[in-house]
């Protein structure tokens, strides 16, 4: 339970796209050379030099919240946007002849609050055009 925040923090980061690990790296790497930087200046008493990496310092690790943060919206979005298709596709598949506006107006009565009615329309526009598809393949 005490490191529920770190699981789910590697979890998240796991599941994320290349892209975003790369633009994770990055933060890294510069906040791995600008320690090193600081650390040059601290034991040659270079104070210039040591409140100007202290600073850089300070935005890398401002820098690597702010991926951390945007990595953690984008996968939050993704598993609510999945969730959504699986309900959608049930309540599509219970439906002789499905509708979006069946689909959404079913779809809101059971789930009134927790979604938009536009990212629900949106969704189910998307499942049923995936099933209209399979259904001409077959």
């Amino acid at each position: 339970m005490r490191h529920r925040f770190v699981r789910n923090l590697f979890q998240e980061i796991l599941k994320a796209s290349r892209l975003e690990k790369i633009v994770l790296i990055i933060p890294f790497i510069v906040l791995i050379l600008d320690a090193e930087i600081f650390y040059f200046a601290w034991v040659n008493e270079e104070k210039r030099i040591l409140l100007a990496s202290a600073f850089v310092l300070i935005l890398s690790i401002l820098e690597i919240f702010a991926v951390l943060e945007e990595i953690h919206n984008h996968l939050t979005k993704l598993m609510r946007r999945e969730f959504l298709e699986e309900k959608i596709r049930e309540i599509a598949g219970e439906m002789e002849r499905p509708t979006v506006r069946k689909i959404v107006d079913k779809f809101m009565a059971s789930y009134p609050k927790k979604y938009s009615v536009d990212e629900v329309y949106e969704v189910a526009c998307d499942v049923l055009y995936e099933l209209r598809n399979q259904q001409m393949r077959e």
